[in-house]
């Protein structure tokens, strides 16, 4: 695949709504208790500030007394989200049946929200507690409320979760691994960056179709009934076409981008020109340092995600913080999915009723749909059956059941389950009580050169022993005007066959025999690489495939990291031609089986373009430069320069 096929298929993602309107489709269920309901359409909810944030009221009919509330507050047009079979208005309905409240809300400087949206998670503290303090004075609150949703209408939950209302009940975060910040004290920026290279291939087209900061703007001192006309005959939402153009995908410099593209204003022009350490990314923490954070969270993701490593880390620093009311689920597939036999099922009868389709036995759905469920592909990679199998079977009825405990006070056995469940690829699912799994112990693949093979450019072993060399090293030529193209990654790109890739001059492979008996991996990964260059300044980048015994090869996940942050993100150092440097990688997270027969490879290059940023090799800003360097760069192994990958192996 050429780059700007992999940009298409990144932005055809975004047009297609996949990586942003929510976590899987809730169509109706057996058990759904109320068919009908009301909704009250752009009701402004004023903040502290006097500005009104645009909000809708999700009622069900034929109940009595207070209800609780479920919260969905998102940057998304939430009315386009409440037509479609996915995302908040999908889940608006799913628990308005199940006799809760729902408010669903636009944040500040969103489509009808007054204010304007500058930055990400910009006030989210201030504004989620001011909204949750309007639920609860309404005369149709019990007092308690839950926060849930996906991508975006996750991660503006830790903001305000970290605000602590004392009617902010529970919560339920999905595939929130926040666009920006990171856990507190955590350097990584979140989804912007990976090892201080900016991730543009995703936030590229995300900001200039989903975040401008620049918008049409409602006439002063708006009413509902004016607001509710506007809406019906006008979409703010922009149209996948002027989000980005393929053809702008080699532009230079890259500070530019979505100017080029014709694009509005976005926070990403001062993103893209911001290192990982400068102190104006604090006030986007999900969290913040000093948080004494109190929420019940349930936090969902998957392996595939983009958003996993920051996911973890986040559940990890709750955990460690002394929170016991912290679980986390990480289950097979791609940014905001989930698998679950009785929503897929009744997602399904209702999309054939909804095309006029009838005769199809429900007997014969359940059948197919179970099939469909126990033998999953995600990409290329055969994951197997990935249903969730815990409370009351599915994702659905633990949503429902977490929320009824917290909100309703049902007497449920929900925070009687493991702390920690995960899908392992391969394998099936596994419990623990923390994360990292206190089971999984680390070894250490050390990068060698290929016995059978010496003289072949690019290949190499991964073996548990250490070199017997003192010092080897591989070479290939990074050109930035012909990069190492993505083949797999993030955001419905991944888990795809790397061969084509892999092939490359400028890549590197480094393989183990193939397995006598199967490798299970669960946990974070860290890779360790001695390396070295002819420019000033270059980046590598990693990536954990599993080689097939057939040739396949696919892609788990992948790191990043800009040679001139090795002593920190606050330092910028360049190379000198004769040095050799240390470098690590940590920002990878996978829980899978190897198979016997199968082979476990690490990739290295220089480049993964039009996911991240290309490094242009001068030394210089990068984002304003449009001249690049050729540079010849090294991964160097052996005694003196043991370069590995630590893995998390679960004993069989």
């Amino acid at each position: 695949m050429d780059r700007s096929s992999a940009f298409k298929e990144l932005v055809v993602l975004f047009a297609s709504g996949l990586v942003t309107t929510g976590y899987g489709s809730a169509a109706e269920l057996p058990d759904d208790k109320h068919t009908e309901w009301t909704v009250q359409k752009d009701i402004f909810v004023p903040m502290r500030d006097g500005i009104h944030l645009d909000t809708d009221v999700w009622l069900p009919k034929g109940t009595t007394g207070r209800l609780p509330t479920v919260l969905v507050r998102t940057l998304y047009d939430k009315d386009k989200m409440e037509n479609q079979s996915a995302g908040a208005g999908s889940w608006a309905e799913f628990f308005v049946k199940h006799g809760f409240a729902v408010v669903v809300q636009n944040l500040r400087g969103r489509y009808f929200s007054e204010g304007d949206y500058t930055d990400f998670l910009q006030g989210g503290k201030e504004d989620g507690f001011d909204t949750i303090d309007w639920i609860v004075k309404q005369s149709w609150s019990n007092g308690k409320v839950g926060t849930t949703g996906c991508s975006d209408s996750g991660d503006t939950q830790w903001p305000t979760a970290a605000a602590n209302h004392p009617a902010h009940a529970a919560m339920i975060p999905v595939s929130s691994g926040t666009a920006i910040g990171g856990a507190p004290g955590n350097r990584t920026r979140g989804a912007f960056y990976r090892g201080g290279v900016p991730i543009i291939g995703i936030w590229a087209p995300e900001y200039a179709g989903q975040e401008p900061s620049e918008r049409l703007l409602l006439p002063p001192h708006s009413t509902q009934e004016q607001r509710i006309r506007l809406r019906a005959s006008y979409s703010l939402m922009l149209p996948p076409s002027t989000w980005f153009s393929v053809s702008t995908i080699d532009h230079l410099p890259s500070q530019d981008i979505l100017h080029a593209a014709g694009g509005a204003l976005s926070a990403f022009d001062r993103y893209i020109t911001w290192t990982p350490a400068d102190h104006r990314w604090d006030d986007a923490e999900p969290v913040g340092a000093n948080a004494q954070f109190k929420v019940p969270t349930l936090l969902v993701d998957s392996w595939h995600d983009p958003t996993i490593g920051e996911s973890t880390r986040l559940f990890k620093y709750l955990q460690d913080s002394g929170n016991s009311n912290q679980f986390l689920i990480i289950g097979a597939g791609g940014h905001c999915v989930s698998y679950d036999e009785r929503r897929d099922l009744a997602t399904t009868i209702k999309g054939l009723s909804s095309a006029g389709i009838s005769e199809v036995k429900t007997s014969d759905l359940e059948n197919m749909t179970r099939s469909t469920l126990a033998n999953l592909k995600v990409g290329d990679l055969e994951i197997g059956d990935a249903r969730y199998g815990g409370l009351d079977q599915g994702y659905t009825q633990l949503y429902l059941h977490w929320l009824g405990y917290w909100l309703k006070g049902e007497q449920n056995h929900v925070i009687e389950m493991p702390k920690v469940q995960l899908y392992v690829m391969g394998k099936g699912w596994i419990f623990s009580d923390r994360w990292p799994l206190k089971e999984a112990h680390y070894t250490k693949y050390y990068l060698s050169e290929d016995s059978a093979v010496p003289h072949r450019q690019g290949s190499g072993m991964l073996s548990t022993s250490v070199p017997k060399y003192a010092n080897n090293k591989n070479s290939y030529e990074y050109d930035p005007s012909d990069p190492t193209p993505s083949r797999g990654g993030d955001f419905g790109m991944f888990a795809v066959d790397q061969r084509t890739v892999e092939a490359r001059k400028d890549v590197l492979v480094y393989s183990t025999t193939p397995l006598e008996k199967p490798v299970t991996v669960v946990g974070p990964i860290e890779v360790v690489l001695y390396v070295s260059s002819s420019a000033k300044d270059t980046d590598f980048f990693v990536k954990l495939v599993d080689v097939y015994p057939g040739g396949k090869t696919i892609d788990l996940n992948n790191d990043a990291f800009r040679v001139r942050y090795r002593e920190g993100f606050d330092k910028k150092l360049l190379m000198q031609p004769s040095e050799v440097y240390k470098i690590s990688l940590p920002n990878m997270v996978t829980g899978i089986r190897f198979a016997k027969g199968h082979r476990i490879r690490l990739d290295i290059a220089s480049s993964n373009f039009p996911l991240y940023e290309r490094n242009l090799n001068t030394g210089g800003n990068n984002y304003d430069e449009t001249s690049w360097v050729v540079a010849e760069n090294s991964v160097h192994h052996g005694l003196r320069y043991p370069s590995h990958i630590a893995l998390p192996l679960l004993p069989e």
